[in-house]
């Protein structure tokens, strides 16, 4: 199979504004000078596979607001933040693998 040029190049930039996209949060963050940004670009890494942790990390970044009780609750102090990674990246292989078998990809 032989892609001719207007193909390869709508799947380039295809892939580059998802790239962007998928980036945004922690552009945001960045900009505005969020206290939890570094955080915030750790887990848009994971964000990759998860369109609603995409959207929740958006809100998070947007607002500013690490007061927010739901947020405390999750987050908690930076001694408890690898417990945080470890499980929002365990819940995304977790998905992964869902959708790999239900695909009959296993």
């Amino acid at each position: 199979m032989q892609l001719d040029y207007n193909t390869v190049w709508l799947l380039g930039t295809g892939f580059i504004f998802l790239f962007v996209f998928n980036f945004m949060p922690t552009a945001v963050a960045y900009v505005s000078d969020h206290p939890d940004r570094h955080l915030l670009a750790a887990i848009n890494v994971i964000a990759l596979f998860s369109f609603a942790l995409w959207f929740a990390l958006m809100a998070w970044a947007a607002t500013g607001n690490s007061e927010h009780p739901l947020i405390k609750r999750f987050v908690g102090t930076p001694k408890h933040r690898g417990r945080l990674m470890a499980g929002v990246l365990s819940l995304v292989l977790v998905g992964v693998g869902m959708s790999a078998y239900s695909l009959n990809l296993v």
